[in-house]
C-alpha cells in the first residue's frame, strides 16, 4: 500500500515539474501547433523540452504505468478472426513522437498480453536466466518506421506479422498510445522471444544414433546456429557431421543469410537411392511489407555422392554438381500510393529467375548416361504476377495458442520461359490462380488451379494441371477452453503427356501418410482429406496436447486409362501432436494409423512417434517462380 502510494506521488510529481519546466511560450505554441505530415517541425521544438523521456528509468515508471489502461485488451474468444490492421486505423495519420519497447518473459506468461505475471518458482526463474533476450537494437532494426514518421496502420500491421514470423519470436504486438497531444501517439513494441536453444534427436538405436543442436538467436543478435552429427556403425563412413549459420535481417536490409556445410544428406537429394553431402550459401529477401519494391533470392551449392551403403563400384553412383540459382521480382504497382493511403486495388509484380545444374563428374553406369537427373539443366523464367493480400490474425490453426496470420485475398500468374535439358531446348508457359475466402461462418477457403506445358516445335509435353480446395471451419468451442476445427483438402494433379517426368505415387505427404514403399505410380492423383483437431487446454510444463483423428482416400491412375475405374485406397488416424512454443523444438507426434486396403509392401497398420516441422500459412505476396511442381 505505502509502495503505491509513493509510486503514485512519484509520477504526479515528475508529471508536474515536467509541465512546470516548459516555458510559456512553449505551452501556448502546444494549444495551437498543428503536426506537419512528417511531424519534423513539430518535432524540432519538442525534442528541446523532452530529452528526460529518453531515460528508461523515466520512461517505465511514467509511461508505462500511465498508459497501460489505453492497451488493448487481451482477446479471450480464440473462435474470433480480426483484421490485421483494425486496431491501428483510428491512428492513422499521426505523428509518431516515441517508440519504446518491452519484452515479455520467455517462460511463465500465458500469452504476450499477460503482462502481470509472476512467479516464485525456481525453475522458471532459472529457464529465463538462460535465455539471452532480443536485443533492443534487433527489434528495432526489424521495424518499419521510425520516430517522427506518420502512422499508417496497414504499415504497422505488416511489421507486426513480420516480426511475428521471425523464427527466434514467439509473438509480436504493436500497440499505439494517445498521448497529451492530439496529433501524435506513442508506439509501444511488445516481444515474447521462443527459447533460442533447440536439440533435435533425429535417431538412437543401439548401432547408431544421430542429433543436432541449434540456437535460433545467438546471444540476442538477431543471428543462427547449429550444429549436427550422425554416428553408424554399419555405414563405410560411421561418422558425419554438419555446421550452419544465419545472420536474419543482414544490416537493416531485411535480408537473410545462410551458409552451412552438411554430409547428412540435407534437403532433397538428387534421387532416390543417394546418399549426398552439400556444401552452400542462400541469400533470401521476401517482400517483407506489401508497399516493398524489391524481393528476391540465391543459391549457391556444392552437392556430391557418398558412398555410405559400401555400394561396389559397379552399383555406387558417383556424382558431383553445382547449382546457380538466384531470382529477382520488382513490385512495382503496390496498393501503398504516395499519399500515404493504401487503395482497395491489386499489386502487380515482373519476376525472374535463372537456375542452372552443372554436373562436374556423373555417374559411370551405362543406364544414367541418358538419364535427364544426371545430365545438365538450366532455364530461365519470367512471371507477371497480381496479388490482393490482406490478413486476420486468429489463435489455434496450425498452432497451440500462439497468434497466427490467416491471409486472404487472391493472386494470378503468368509465366513464360525456355529450358535446356539434356540438350533439348523447350519453351515453357503457364498460368496459375488462387483466392482465399473468409466465409459467413467465420471459417477460410482457399481454391487455386494451374496449368503449365512445355513446347517443342510446337507440340505440348509435360504439361501439368493441378487444382485444390482447402477449407478450414470456425474454432468450435468446446468447454471453457478447448475447441474444435476441421480440415479439408481435395487435390488433383495430373500430367497427361510426359516426357522427362516420372510417375506420381502416394506415399506419405503425396498421399496417404504412412505409404512408405508402395511400387504403385501413374501420371494421374486424387487425393482427399478429412482431419478434425481438438484443441486441448491441457498443459504440462509448457507443453500443450493437440488430438486429431484423420480420414484420408487416394487414387492413381496406374491400372487403366481413366483413374475413377482405379482402386481407392484409404487410412484412418488418430493421435496426438506435443509442442511447447516458448521452445525451438520441432513438434512431437504420436500416432496410430489404420488401412483397409493396402498395395504391396504396405503392412495394414502404421505406429509413428516421430517429430514434425512447424506449420504456417505463407505471408509473402512474391517468392521465386517455377514451373508448376509435379511430384
Amino acid at each position: 500500500m505505502l509502495k503505491g502510494l509513493v509510486q503514485i506521488l512519484f509520477i504526479t510529481l515528475s508529471c508536474y515539474l515536467t509541465l512546470c519546466c516548459l516555458p510559456q511560450t512553449a505551452r501556448a505554441q502546444k494549444k495551437t501547433d498543428t503536426i506537419p505530415a512528417q511531424g519534423k517541425k513539430w518535432f524540432s521544438k519538442l525534442n528541446t523540452y523532452v530529452d528526460s523521456l529518453k531515460s528508461r528509468r523515466y520512461r517505465d515508471s511514467v509511461l508505462f504505468k500511465i498508459s497501460r489502461h489505453n492497451d488493448p485488451p487481451p482477446s479471450t474468444d480464440d473462435s474470433s478472426m480480426t483484421r490485421s490492421e483494425q486496431g491501428f486505423l483510428p491512428y492513422s495519420g499521426k505523428a509518431i513522437r516515441r517508440i519504446h519497447y518491452r519484452k515479455v518473459a520467455t517462460f511463465g506468461p500465458r500469452n504476450i498480453n499477460d503482462t502481470t505475471f509472476s512467479t516464485s518458482m525456481r525453475l522458471i526463474h532459472i529457464a529465463n536466466r538462460l535465455h539471452f533476450d532480443s536485443q533492443e537494437w534487433v527489434i528495432r532494426q526489424n521495424l518499419f518506421f521510425r520516430e517522427k514518421d506518420t502512422i499508417n496502420a496497414y504499415e504497422l500491421a505488416d511489421n507486426e506479422r513480420y516480426l511475428r514470423n521471425r523464427p527466434f519470436i514467439q509473438d509480436a504486438r504493436i500497440h499505439a498510445i494517445q498521448t497529451a497531444w492530439p496529433d501524435s501517439v506513442d508506439i509501444l513494441v511488445v516481444t515474447k522471444d521462443v527459447f533460442e536453444y533447440g536439440v533435435d534427436l533425429r535417431k538412437l538405436t543401439t548401432s547408431s544414433v544421430a542429433a543436432k543442436v541449434s540456437n535460433n538467436n545467438l546471444f540476442g543478435a538477431g543471428q543462427g546456429a547449429q550444429v549436427g552429427f550422425r554416428w553408424d556403425k554399419d555405414y563405410s563412413r560411421p561418422w558425419g557431421t554438419e555446421a550452419q549459420y544465419t545472420k536474419y535481417n543482414l544490416l537493416g536490409s531485411f535480408t537473410d543469410v545462410t551458409v552451412g556445410y552438411s554430409e547428412l544428406n540435407p534437403g532433397m537429394p538428387l534421387d532416390t537411392g543417394v546418399y549426398e553431402g552439400s556444401y552452400y550459401l542462400r541469400i533470401d529477401r521476401p517482400l517483407y511489407r506489401t508497399s516493398a519494391k524489391v524481393a528476391g533470392g540465391l543459391t549457391l551449392a556444392k552437392n556430391y555422392s557418398v558412398n555410405i551403403w559400401k555400394y561396389p563400384d559397379s552399383l555406387y553412383r558417383d556424382y558431383m554438381y553445382k547449382i546457380f540459382d538466384g531470382w529477382m521480382g520488382y513490385n512495382f504497382r503496390n496498393r501503398f500510393g504516395a499519399d500515404g493511403h493504401f487503395d482497395n486495388k491489386f499489386n502487380m509484380a515482373l519476376l525472374f529467375r535463372y537456375s542452372n545444374i552443372a554436373f562436374d563428374k556423373r555417374p559411370d553406369q551405362e543406364k544414367y548416361i541418358d538419364d535427364p537427373i544426371y545430365n545438365n539443366r538450366h532455364y530461365y523464367l519470367g512471371q507477371f504476377k497480381l496479388f490482393k493480400q490482406d490478413f486476420f490474425k486468429a489463435h489455434h490453426f496450425f498452432g497451440f495458442g500462439r497468434t497466427e496470420d490467416i491471409p486472404y485475398g487472391y493472386n494470378a500468374s503468368l509465366s513464360m520461359g525456355w529450358e535446356n535439358w539434356l540438350g533439348r531446348k523447350r519453351f515453357y508457359t503457364g498460368l496459375e490462380g488462387q483466392k482465399f475466402w473468409h466465409t459467413r461462418l467465420n471459417g477460410l477457403l482457399s481454391l487455386s488451379a494451374g496449368i503449365g506445358s512445355f513446347w517443342q516445335a510446337g507440340v505440348s509435353e509435360d504439361m501439368v494441371i493441378h487444382a485444390n480446395a482447402s477449407y478450414y471451419s470456425k474454432l468450435v468451442k468446446v468447454g471453457e477452453k478447448g475447441g474444435l476445427r476441421q480440415f479439408l483438402v481435395l487435390d488433383y494433379l495430373g500430367n497427361p503427356n510426359n516426357y522427362f517426368y516420372r510417375p506420381l505415387n502416394i506415399n506419405m505427404e503425396q498421399g496417404i501418410w504412412g505409404f512408405k514403399r508402395s511400387t504403385i505410380n501413374g501420371f494421374h492423383r486424387l487425393v482427399a482429406r478429412s482431419e478434425t483437431v481438438y484443441y486441448s487446454p491441457w498443459k504440462l510444463y509448457g507443453f500443450k496436447f493437440n488430438f486429431f483423428g484423420s480420414i484420408e482416400a487416394a487414387q492413381l491412375s496406374h491400372e487403366k486409362s481413366y483413374m475413377l475405374q482405379n482402386p481407392v485406397y484409404s487410412g484412418f488416424g488418430l493421435g496426438v501432436r506435443i509442442r511447447n512454443e516458448n521452445l525451438s523444438l520441432n513438434t512431437l507426434k504420436a500416432a496410430a494409423y489404420y488401412y483397409p486396403r493396402t498395395p504391396d509392401r504396405v503392412p495394414g497398420l502404421y505406429f509413428e512417434l516421430t517429430t514434425v516441422t512447424d506449420l504456417r500459412f505463407d505471408i509473402y505476396g512474391l517468392k521465386a517462380p517455377s514451373f508448376l511442381s509435379f511430384w
